[in-house]
């Protein structure tokens, strides 16, 4: 029988009491009103299938379901579902398939939910933690929303240590309760273990029918007939049941023949003495009683005793964006990014002390743009803090803490991070390489520099752009949620791939401009200087300082380049395990080299680091020599240039200060 109740409004679920408790439903159907809340034990019934999809369900009641006898209970579409009480599906018998798809669940409890055999929460992205599979015995199949959900059924020790333990000392428990029985085993040779007869050869029996034990009740009886426990079985039910304890439900006796054997799952079974019910008075149907548990149950658990192994055919399966492993992923790896991040925090943290400590006229654009970059590399550097912290902290189970790091703030804290300083640096960058390009290239040309509020507007220019491409996957064009190191490496739509494709062409374009920039600096050395036998060591280490910047820039970006453009190709060559070798060694490579490239090495940053340093009474002699230095080399440039006098008063003297430290100024 098959009852629907579908598209009418209904505010509460019927009462169903007036229902012959005999009656076993194919289908009650719920489907599409406005219930709202199941109170406890508001549904006791039988049926094969119950569907409460797509109401306004909001909270169900301890023990809602108590005494039911339900197969399948559908439960998707209840968007207002987000939590459920511990003891939900208390009392609810014979569970084998679960719908809580599309939902807004938070936690799922296990109470109640032992037997069940197939699990459905998809599109259920609220679902922080999913419990321990051996709160599952019957598992076979579960389609859920996140990978890592799966790869906590996979390693079920990592997941829920404390579960693990205590099944663990439960199945000691039974090793030593089965090896006591050992001894008492021959007293059971007419009730075989369905372990011996799996590997047993399947015996060929006469089919059995409830008649035939009729016909023997009028027959002479003798001492080993009225111990036969069938015989005691039919002789005081005129209607009987067999029940498989293992791949077969109960069938009913009654005067139809009874198959002797069968397949199941590739198995051959047969029949025999063990499969009779130890319980006399079990109902026949769909559902039955459970079975007292006894001596004989104990032999044949003893005799099916394995530990199970829980290979639960779970989806989505974790993939190469997701896979089963911390957050590094490798142990060397995990030492490596330490490392990195020291350096790039440290060396930008002093950049940036000293910049903003010191005021001074002599190159003040040159330490504006200096100020911005180390900025930019030091957001870099917090962003591999935050991922290294999270892998320490999550240290073989990460998948326990995947939902909060990759759907909360976390993550999105650090991708806004990683790709905002990515792009804030990389554009600095190629402002810098203009400006000194300008500088060096077009010395006499008073007119063609940037000025200091020229570089504002272009900074201003470049906060605003970097700020736009870190909050486009925030807002749904990719997203940071897709992987655990939270950069937008998700290509669902045509959007994603244009967002990851303008990236990609932008750093590409950046870094072509930096390599022609200064390849024209280098050109503008003068040809004698640069064929010259005895090139002074001012000019070699120019030239060897701009092939360390561009070489630093070209390892940076191109195999990130590379690796990306093949994946949006479709042709993906290294998965995230590999790609994350590239965001600890390549990756962060400019945020690591910058500030010593560019600032720590260069003698101005020496400078004003004593000059800093003196204010505190540290280091006066040498910051006194700095600042003679500086003061004489100013002066002589300003005695020996071959310029006439109307050029030398224009010079203005960041460019008299450029000119004789070229090697710091590239």
């Amino acid at each position: 029988m098959t009852n629907r109740i579908i598209n009418s409004g209904l505010t509460k679920v019927p009462d169903l009491i007036h229902l012959p408790p005999a009656n076993i439903l194919q289908m009650l159907d719920l489907d599409n009103n406005h219930i709202t809340r199941i109170e406890m034990k508001s549904i006791s019934i039988k049926t094969e299938q119950l569907i409460l999809a797509n109401n306004e369900i909001r909270y169900i009641d301890d023990s809602a379901f108590y005494g039911s006898q339900i197969a399948t209970l559908t439960l998707k579409g209840n968007r207002k579902l987000r939590d459920l009480n511990s003891n939900a599906f208390n009392g609810i018998m014979n569970l084998q398939e679960l719908d809580l798809s599309s939902t807004s669940l938070i936690r799922l409890p296990s109470v109640g939910l032992e037997d069940i055999e197939t699990l459905r929460i998809q599109n259920t992205h609220t679902l922080k933690t999913i419990p321990s599979i051996y709160y599952f015995k019957n598992l076979q199949k579960a389609f859920l929303t996140h990978s890592f959900h799966c790869c906590a059924f996979k390693f079920p020790s990592r997941h829920d240590p404390r579960r693990h333990a205590e099944r663990m000392k439960e199945i000691e428990k039974w090793q030593l309760q089965c090896a006591k029985t050992d001894s008492q085993r021959d007293n059971h040779e007419n009730f075989l273990s369905p372990a011996n007869v799996l590997e047993s050869s399947p015996s060929l029996q006469q089919p059995i029918s409830a008649n035939t034990f009729k016909k023997e009740k009028d027959t002479p009886l003798t001492d080993a007939t009225t111990t036969n426990p069938l015989y005691k079985f039919f002789n005081e039910n005129s209607k009987g049941v067999f029940y498989s304890r293992l791949m077969r439900s109960e069938f009913p006796v009654d005067d139809n023949d009874v198959p002797n054997s069968w397949r199941a799952d590739g198995v051959q079974y047969s029949l025999g003495w063990d499969y009779l019910a130890d319980s006399m008075d079990m109902e026949t149907g769909t559902f039955h009683a459970p079975i007292d548990t006894n001596q004989t149950q104990l032999d044949e658990y003893c005799g099916n005793f394995t530990i199970r192994k829980h290979d639960v055919e779970c989806y989505p399966i974790p993939n190469a964006l997701n896979p089963c492993e911390d957050v590094m992923g490798y142990r060397w790896l995990r030492i490596a990014v330490w490392i990195v991040v020291a350096l790039a925090v440290v060396g930008n943290v002093a950049v940036l002390v000293v910049i903003l400590s010191i005021r001074s006229e002599v190159a003040s654009v040159s330490r504006f743009l200096m100020g911005h970059l180390a900025f930019a590399d030091l957001c870099l550097g917090l962003y591999l803090l935050l991922i290294a912290s999270i892998d320490a902290h999550s240290m073989g189970e990460y998948f326990n803490f995947a939902y909060d790091w990759q759907y909360g703030a976390g993550c999105k804290v650090a991708g806004f991070l990683t790709v905002f300083a990515s792009h804030l640096s990389v554009f600095t960058l190629t402002v810098i390489t203009i400006e000194r390009w300008m500088a060096i290239t077009h010395a006499l040309h008073l007119n063609y520099r940037i000025k200091l509020k020229q570089a504002g507007y272009v900074m201003t220019a470049g906060w605003f752009y970097s700020i736009i491409m870190s909050s486009l996957p925030l807002s749904g064009i990719s997203n940071y949620s897709s992987t655990s190191i939270c950069l937008p490496m998700e290509d669902r739509d045509t959007y994603d791939t244009i967002y990851l494709v303008i990236i990609m062409g932008l750093n590409g374009v950046a870094f072509f401009i930096i390599a022609l920039c200064y390849a024209q600096i280098y050109m503008s050395l003068g040809k004698e200087t640069r064929q010259a036998h005895g090139a002074s060591m001012g000019e070699m280490s120019v030239a060897k300082k701009m092939a360390l910047l561009v070489f630093t820039n070209f390892a940076c970006w191109s195999p990130i380049a590379f690796f990306g453009l093949t994946a949006l190709a479709g042709y993906p060559l290294i998965n995230v395990t590999k790609s994350k070798i590239l965001l600890v060694f390549f990756y962060p490579l400019n945020s690591c080299a910058d500030p010593y490239l560019y600032a720590i090495l260069t003698q101005q940053y020496r400078q004003d680091l004593y000059t800093l340093l003196g204010k505190f009474g540290l280091c006066q002699q040498r910051a006194l020599k700095y600042k003679n230095s500086i003061s004489y080399g100013v002066s002589s440039t300003q005695r020996n240039s071959s310029m006439s006098q109307k050029t030398q008063q224009g010079f203005i003297p960041e460019t008299q200060f450029m000119l004789k430290n070229k090697e710091d100024f590239v």
